[in-house]
């Protein structure tokens, strides 16, 4: 499996934050045939790299079982601080993990995120294909410009919008979605980033997640991202998991095929 170098300020990780470590634990070694191990901090991995985590919410805890998207970060202390700058909050200041160090934020619309500066040199991450995240969305349930600018300031962040959706950009590339939902959600209900998993077979990911506790939110339904299942799993996270192929092993194309017609 290919890993990707990730830039300062695009989504490099995502954990869930589990009120049953060992209950979501099984339910994604099942469903997205992950391999987890048994530390303070669980690892999930493919084929040996990592590509997400898993952690224990306190006991008196009242947040409900949620996944968090973390953004790559060059100075944690710094971006930080300056997320309260923009008007957003910080839960938790950063500490360090297996992964190196990360803090838990709070956007000026209230959605939850992570920031994540890895340890060691390299920011390299697994992405894009079956068992990994595929793609990263925000919705902005109110303050759809206000919200953007928070990410544009913390992350100096490229977008382009068109008929209420922001494309994060880099050097051409999009790399993270903002959606405008704004009046179609309850005015209680902050903005949120979500993150795209992939599976092989949207089809038979559905059938997993209802035999291994989860329950089938909506879908499998095609969208402009390809066939996408929202889920709720076994401890009650939601989380949307998008069909993707396998990919292509240039090592086993011919001199006469050409990649671009693949």
């Amino acid at each position: 499996m290919p890993a990707f170098e990730a830039r300062t300020g695009m989504p490099y990780w995502v954990d869930l934050s589990t009120s049953e470590v060992r209950k979501s634990t099984y339910f994604y070694t099942k469903v997205l045939g992950w391999e987890i191990d048994d530390a303070a901090y669980r690892t999930a991995r493919v084929q040996g790299l990592p590509v997400a985590g898993f952690l224990p919410q306190p006991a008196e805890a009242t947040m409900p079982d949620t996944w968090v998207t973390y953004f790559l970060s060059g100075d944690i202390d710094g971006d930080t601080a300056r997320v309260a700058e923009l008007g957003g909050r910080v839960l938790s200041e950063p500490i360090e993990v297996s992964m190196g160090a990360m803090s838990l934020c709070v956007d000026n619309a209230g959605g939850l995120f992570g920031l994540i500066q890895p340890a060691g040199e390299d920011s390299f991450v697994a992405a894009g294909e079956p068992g990994t995240p595929v793609w990263h969305d925000y919705t902005a349930t109110t303050g759809f410009e206000e919200v953007g600018d928070f990410y544009r300031k913390l992350f100096n962040w490229e977008t382009v919008t068109r008929d209420g959706y922001s494309l994060v950009v880099e050097e051409g590339g999009a790399f993270a979605g903002m959606r405008d939902a704004t009046g179609q959600f309850p005015p209680s209900v902050p903005g949120f980033w979500q993150s795209f998993l992939g599976v092989l077979n949207i089809d038979e990911a559905a059938k997993r997640v209802v035999e291994f506790g989860g329950e089938v939110i909506r879908g499998p339904e095609d969208s402009e991202f390809g066939r996408l299942l929202l889920i709720s799993d076994s401890t009650g996270a939601t989380v949307t998991l998008c069909e993707v192929e396998e990919p292509v092993d240039e090592a086993e194309l011919s001199e006469s095929e050409s990649i671009l017609n693949l």
